[in-house]
């Protein structure tokens, strides 16, 4: 038990995030649960821990800057970063749990019905002012840019932080390019209407309009997980002669699909280009 006076709400807070950023983490912050009515029913806190009263999010473990410099892509399958974030979550479930008294349920990494995740870790993020949402997706942390995220629901009441302010996409880079251009860094290098997953309008320095073609991305990003490896192994159970049968399940593709589903042991993508190419945290992924 630390010095500080635990029946302040505020005091549970700061033990919290210290305990957070020993652990690693580079942001945290909490949002409120009824916050999340915008989610679908079903995917919301109290759907997942009745009596919820707050969502505490960490955010870290990004890919480290030789990740992002590698010409080998493919890489990032098996050298992901994104459990230790969900680890340090659960850690931190057990010490609310333990400390506190209150119970703490960490939000279920993967996918539940219908592929959609259990809550939502960027609108988790994003009330919890870790960051606000970019054009190509993924929520921007004003310093880091782009990382992973986890989040533990809580019946432990804690003061809320809720939305940052200022939205960190665009970036003035971004907002130059598209200017001279008519286009930022993400949707050069994945136009939608060039074969792309991402499209989009700026206006006045803000975004106005997003697009994002999600059977495209899923392809991409997900070839050597679980929707190849249905994929696979359905083609080799439908086929019938037993040469061709050994050739898909020795292949190249579906060894790579079993090694990242069992060696990384969460979801991988292979496709990071769009963040590649983000000025927002470049300063940390730049180096000698």
């Amino acid at each position: 038990m630390t010095d500080a006076d635990i029946s302040n709400p505020r005091a549970y807070k700061d033990e919290l995030i210290e305990q957070a950023t020993r652990g690693g983490a580079l942001v945290a912050g909490v949002a409120d649960v009824e916050a999340f009515h915008m989610a679908p029913e079903g995917h919301r806190p109290t759907d997942l821990l009745p009596g919820a009263r707050a969502v505490f999010v960490v955010g870290g473990a990004q890919p480290r800057a030789a990740d992002w410099r590698s010409p080998n892509a493919e890489h990032m399958e098996t050298t992901s970063t994104s459990d230790r974030i969900s680890a340090l979550a659960l850690k931190l479930c057990h010490y609310v749990e333990r400390k506190f008294g209150y119970y703490a349920l960490l939000n279920p990494p993967g996918v539940d019905r219908g592929r959609q995740p259990f809550m939502s870790l960027s609108l988790a993020a994003e009330l919890a002012g870790c960051g606000t949402r970019s054009l190509a997706g993924p929520i921007l942390n004003q310093e880091y840019g782009f990382m992973y995220y986890a989040a533990l629901i809580t019946t432990l009441p804690l003061p809320v932080d809720g939305p940052a302010q200022e939205s960190v996409c665009p970036a003035p880079e971004c907002l130059s390019m598209w200017e001279a251009e008519g286009t930022t860094p993400c949707l050069a290098v994945c136009p939608i209407d060039n074969g792309g997953c991402l499209g989009g309008r700026l206006e006045n320095g803000k975004i106005v309009d997003s697009q994002y073609d999600r059977a495209r991305c899923t392809i991409r990003t997900n070839g050597n997980w679980v929707p190849g490896f249905q994929k696979a192994l359905g083609l080799a159970l439908d086929e019938p002669d037993g040469e061709r049968r050994k050739m898909i399940l020795n292949s190249t593709m579906f060894t790579r699909t079993l090694w990242s589903m069992t060696y990384s042991n969460v979801s991988q993508a292979q496709c990071f280009e769009c963040m590649r190419v983000c000025p927002v945290g470049a300063t940390h992924r730049n180096l000698n």
